[in-house]
């Protein structure tokens, strides 16, 4: 019995000192024959000594920013609210010259329909949490306010469009 025990005992330590090898030199991709076997990514490399002052050479370049083919939604402030419309300062997505992502301010004029739903968008702190929980209430045209700064939604593409029809006009937290 004695000896099963001790035979079971060292059977367990060498899976451990297993799973240890395996985890560093496996999943580090660590070892070369393992590199080209588990086909490693070639930016992922062997640790030398000084790698670390390296280290942003081995790594991807990042994927060139592209703007959305339609535009469905925009942000901004209402600065005028009529009858049946709002006007916003749009914060509209572009690309500067050197293609970096730039966000535009745009006047746009919001054109408010029957079917149009109003609703305002907060944050809920959970007792006990730090997280807080996105809470969407129902409002209506009346409770809009100038300075206000919301989200018109429509269904269909608006990115070259100066008005619009909107499905849905959601006031946001402005939390800057």
């Amino acid at each position: 019995m004695k000896n099963k025990i001790i035979i079971l005992v060292v059977l367990v330590v060498f899976v451990l000192i297993g799973l240890v090898f395996a985890q560093y030199f496996i999943f580090q991709c660590r070892l070369p024959f393992l590199r080209t076997l588990l086909k490693c990514p070639s930016y992922i490399q062997p640790e030398s000594p000084g790698a670390a002052a390296n280290s942003s050479e081995n790594l991807p370049k990042p994927q060139k920013v592209t703007l959305p083919k339609v535009l469905y939604n925009l942000a901004g402030s209402i600065q005028e609210i009529g009858t049946n419309f709002l006007v916003l300062d749009a914060a509209i997505p572009g690309m500067d010259d050197s293609g970096e992502p730039i966000i535009k301010k745009e006047i746009r004029k919001i054109l408010i329909t029957l079917s149009t739903k109003f609703t305002r968008l907060t944050f809920i702190e959970k007792p006990g949490s730090t997280s807080k929980t996105p809470q969407e209430t129902a409002i209506g045209f009346k409770d809009l306010k100038k300075g206000d700064y919301v989200e018109a939604v429509s269904n269909q593409d608006i990115s070259q469009k100066q008005e619009f029809e909107a499905t849905l006009i959601r006031v946001l937290q402005r939390n800057f």
